[in-house]
């Protein structure tokens, strides 16, 4: 869930128009109660879109003077609403004479110069940098579809650095299987081969085959 919003249970009174009455309703409950909470602020917070469901309902009661049936709904749904001492993040979006300015959907931020006097990260802070603040106050209306939310500059946020990219060996990759597939592959890493060097035969010296063959044909002449 987004850290802005939180999951509540509420309780509303619902009214169904008789045309919209059907022996299930739990879908027309949601319909009415989307329709008419959904996407702005009511008295708890600005409640999220498609965010409600219904836990149970009662049964109805007819309403004479508007010509349907009332119905108590209890229900869930994800609410924004924020509180002194929270700490959000947000980017920059405008510079003014009155503070610096950021958007944090369905929040709108405003940094006052006048809390940050003297504070020389205020002064050099540059549109489009994103900021950790703190909440002091938070002003909004029923049906309002945003909250104006006076904060407190905690940090400017430094954009994390870049990581040197490490050396690899290329490895080249072939499939040894007669039928490829997918989750079989034996990997062949190819490195360059040294041709042996050819060892020299020596020869056998002369006079030990001389000596040889002398002493043979001495022996047949005696």
């Amino acid at each position: 869930m987004d850290p802005l919003f939180e999951r509540r249970e509420l309780t509303r009174n619902v009214h169904i128009q008789s045309k919209m009455l059907q022996k299930n309703m739990l879908q027309p409950l949601v319909t009415q109660l989307r329709m008419n909470l959904e996407g702005h602020c009511s008295s708890e917070g600005f409640i999220q879109s498609q965010s409600i469901t219904i836990l149970k309902y009662s049964i109805g009661r007819s309403n004479y003077t508007k010509g349907g049936i009332d119905y108590e709904v209890t229900f869930q749904a994800d609410i924004c609403f924020p509180h002194s001492g929270q700490v959000f993040k947000a980017t920059t979006d405008m510079k003014s004479k009155i503070g610096i300015h950021a958007l944090l959907p369905p929040l709108k931020i405003l940094i006052p110069r006048d809390l940050h006097i003297g504070n020389q990260d205020f002064e050099t802070l540059e549109i489009g940098k994103e900021i950790e603040f703190e909440v002091v106050n938070a002003v909004f209306k029923q049906m309002d579809k945003d909250i104006i939310v006076i904060g407190r500059l905690r940090t400017a946020l430094k954009p994390a650095p870049l990581m040197p990219l490490l050396h690899a060996e290329e490895e080249i990759k072939f499939n040894t299987s007669s039928q490829p597939t997918e989750s079989e592959e034996k990997v062949i890493t190819i490195t360059e081969s040294v041709e042996p060097k050819k060892k020299r035969l020596k020869r056998k010296t002369v006079e030990g085959s001389n000596e040889s063959l002398k002493a043979g044909t001495d022996e047949n002449t005696n």
